[in-house]
């Protein structure tokens, strides 16, 4: 009897330990089944790239306290895992106008890692010691061929990040940009292209300055662009650019730096549409304006000795509407730009500041701007301002940086041909 005593004690015993092995086998299993749902080496790389391409920047990079794994993943933004991230603006190459130096590289979080040299990303293409940089966009570069007489008879497009053996084409010009007719003027280059797009645009902008006079009056002149579709293999020219009403700017009262259009390309349906706003036909005005893309939206950004304003083009009823985004009173800016370099009270007087637009942010809201030889990243949201780039010294007569976003991109393509040529029509007289 003493002994039937112990034995349902030993086989209760022999059950506690069973479920507890039990028990903890299950946690085993589920702890590595956690696991290789956190590890990204489980996912195919291409099923994976196919994920985080489709996520903001934002978004992905909150993944990194999924694990460790994720963590270093998204925490190495080198040239080869840049393809986990969707690709979006990483930096920026600026330069003083009117001086030939090289073009500096700035990068802006969260790429501060990167470090790049426009002239060993360029140094495989033909010619390259007489290239110069006129525009960026999604990973591809526009540099334009300068000949004996600082001429452009010829563009190069280039994505220095793609594993092609040719990875440019080049655009023969049927008559150097500097050798046009007296009246016609080459105002700037545009280029447009997509994310994961196999194809580009190349856009020319020009002024005709008419021959006759109109109504008693002075000569008129209009604004014109011919575009080049990397997809079609040739160009056309659009002779009446759209008509956009800017911002009513005329509650300002204010003069602009220039009559030139501001343009944008923005992309609405799968088809890019050209906005273009005409400003006050004033001449040599202190206000610095600018016109930009961000989060798929035209932006319009201008610059007086007293604010700096925001607007926005917005869908409304079926219409575009520009509407007030953003304004910023400029002497907060600029006394903020004064403390940091610990400039003196007594320069004061001296000393001249003004605050020049540079560029939007394609994907977040942030805006760049310059004071001095200074160049700012502006948070629209919340109003900080952050240097990241520029020079010493001062600035007196408002000289802007030559300034371009920068995006490593390496699945932009550039079409099926290497060779593309453009010409340009005679002028009416």
């Amino acid at each position: 009897m003493h002994a039937s005593w112990f034995i349902p004690t030993n086989m209760h015993e022999m059950e506690k330990k069973r479920m507890a092995a039990n028990t903890t086998s299950l946690k085993i299993r589920k702890r590595r089944l956690c696991r290789s749902k956190c590890s990204r080496s489980r996912l195919p790389d291409d099923l994976l790239v196919q994920i985080l391409s489709r996520l903001p920047v934002k978004t992905t990079l909150r993944c990194r306290c999924v694990s460790k794994e994720w963590l270093a993943l998204l925490s190495d933004r080198g040239p080869n895992s840049i393809r986990y991230l969707r690709p979006t603006m990483c930096g920026f190459f600026y330069r003083r106008p009117y001086v030939a130096g090289s073009w500096q590289y700035a990068a802006i979080h969260p790429y501060k890692d990167h470090r790049f040299d426009l002239n060993k990303l360029t140094s495989h293409l033909p010619d390259h010691r007489n290239l110069n940089l006129l525009d960026s966009c999604n990973g591809l570069l526009l540099l334009g061929c300068r000949e004996e007489d600082r001429s452009y008879k010829s563009m190069i497009v280039c994505n220095p990040f793609r594993i092609d053996e040719i990875n440019w084409v080049t655009i023969h010009l049927h008559a150097g940009l500097r050798q046009l007719p007296l009246h016609r003027t080459f105002i700037s280059a545009k280029l447009v292209s997509h994310r994961a797009s196999r194809s580009f645009k190349f856009l020319l902008f020009f002024e005709d300055h008419g021959l006759n006079e109109v109504g008693g009056g002075a000569a008129e002149s209009f604004f014109w662009c011919t575009v080049l579709y990397s997809n079609r293999g040739q160009s056309r020219h659009i002779y009446q650019l759209p008509e956009r009403v800017p911002p009513p700017f005329h509650l300002y009262d204010v003069a602009f730096d220039n009559n030139y259009p501001k343009v944008c390309i923005v992309r609405e349906n799968k088809t890019d549409r050209l906005i273009s706003s005409a400003l006050k036909k004033i001449r040599n005005g202190r206000v610095r304006s600018l016109m930009g893309v961000s989060r798929g939206l035209a932006h319009f950004a201008f610059c007086h000795e007293d604010e700096l304003h925001i607007w926005i083009l917005e869908r409304e009823d079926d219409k575009r509407v520009w509407k007030p985004k953003h304004n910023f009173r400029s002497q907060p800016l600029i006394q903020q730009h004064k403390e940091s370099h610990r400039h003196h009270k007594l320069e004061g007087n001296e000393r001249v500041y003004s605050i020049l637009p540079l560029g939007f942010h394609p994907d977040l809201d942030i805006f760049f701007l310059q004071i001095e030889w200074r160049i700012y990243s502006l948070h629209l949201g919340t109003g900080s301002m952050d240097e990241v780039a520029g020079e010493r010294g001062a600035n007196p007569d408002g000289e802007m940086f030559s300034f371009h976003p920068f995006t490593m991109d390496p699945s932009t393509g550039l079409g099926e041909r290497r060779e593309y040529h453009m010409g340009f029509p005679e002028i009416d007289p």
